[in-house]
């Protein structure tokens, strides 16, 4: 089987390539650090970077080459190097605000057909930050799968308390509960990536996703932190991004823990609307369509809320989300209009200075 068709480079890939320039080299980014990249194609493995140009003229970080991504490259002579001429189009993008008080996007991994969101059974189980996870990966297109790990560390009694609460955010989205000194469910898992589709893991800092890693790949290829005994915590281990190959086919795409999820809006809200489909279906029935949900006669969402059967704290953090949402959009089209008028400013300038050489040359 050719490498690249392992790895997703199907007949439309195939098209687009051509499309572009059949000459060019055909790649899958597997690694990402700064500014460089590894990229895997059918003559071995390639370290790649943008064009200088292209470095300094990408003011839209989604459009930045991630892991993931199919590329075509441009390569040097006799050298296992290259330059990014093209990225072909993504089918899913998993985008999050950057950590830190800027608001810029920052892609997590592109082409995923799974999010598993991944996290510990000890005190790193919470909701809220699961239901972020939710929304991210439905805006992404991908489709979520929830891995409980060290289940090993909790009770029959504690795992049905968990799944209790889980149901009330993800009601429909397939929970496994993996621990240490087994294997159980590691082929459920496994078998979502047969027929070369690709997964993400994602997760906090020290949920045990490299030990996952090594137990879907059957090997110890990932390094791992042992728990600490004073909180049942592990230790940070991956440091970037990275593609990796099961031996069957399948690909798993593993991230650096986040401490931190911030919401990136792209446009839509589809991962909003999806996450809480049943406060979207309740705003529908509201009898005006400027319904603020407050005081207005004829609000489903209020009749809900009365009856029982909406809570008010769901309602709530969906209202949070928007706001949220709204917020990040708000503020990356100020950072948007930042940049053109800087980009205008410094044409402006550059101008000015070609005048003046001009100027110069004539006396």
């Amino acid at each position: 089987m050719e490498i690249l068709t392992q790895l997703g480079y199907n007949e439309e890939r195939k098209k687009q390539a051509n499309a572009i320039d059949e000459k060019l080299l055909k790649a899958r980014i597997s690694v990402q650090h700064k500014g460089m990249y590894r990229a895997i194609t059918e003559e071995g493995e390639y370290l790649v970077q943008l064009s200088g140009k292209d470095k300094f003229s990408s003011h839209n970080l989604i459009e930045v080459p991630a892991v993931g991504d199919f590329v075509l490259i441009k390569p040097f002579p006799n050298e296992h190097k290259g330059i990014i001429q093209h990225i072909l189009p993504r089918t899913q993008q998993f985008i999050r605000n950057a950590a830190g008080n800027q608001t810029k996007p920052q892609i997590i991994a592109t082409n995923i057909d799974y999010a598993f969101l991944t996290m510990s059974c000890n005190d790193n189980f919470n909701t809220n930050r699961l239901e972020r996870y939710l929304i991210a990966t439905y805006d992404s297109g991908a489709t979520p799968i929830i891995i409980m790990t060290k289940a090993d560390l909790i009770t029959e009694l504690d795992k049905e308390i968990i799944i209790a609460e889980l149901s009330n955010v993800a009601p429909t989205v397939p929970v496994y509960f993996v621990q240490h000194d087994s294997d159980n469910h590691i082929e459920a898992i496994r078998a979502y990536l047969k027929e070369h589709k690709t997964g993400t893991l994602l997760g906090s800092s020290g949920v045990g996703k490299s030990t996952l890693i090594n137990r879907l790949l059957g090997k110890d290829v990932m390094d791992t932190g042992e728990i600490r005994l004073t909180d049942d915590k592990g230790k940070h281990t991956t440091t970037h991004r990275e593609l990796l190959v099961l031996d069957d086919g399948g690909i798993l795409i593993d991230t650096p823990g986040m401490r931190e999820f911030q919401l990136w809006n792209t446009g839509e809200n589809i991962g909003l609307v999806t996450e809480f489909e049943d406060i979207e279906d309740l705003i529908s029935q509201c009898k005006f369509n400027d319904c603020t949900h407050t005081n207005e006669p004829g609000c489903a969402v209020n009749a809900a809320i009365t009856s029982g059967e909406l809570s008010e704290e769901r309602f709530e953090r969906y209202n949070k989300y928007l706001r949220e949402l709204a917020f990040v959009e708000r503020r990356n089209d100020e950072a948007k209009m930042k940049a053109e008028r800087n980009k205008w400013k410094k044409l402006t300038r550059q101008g000015k200075a070609n005048s003046n050489a001009k100027m110069v040359k004539r006396k």
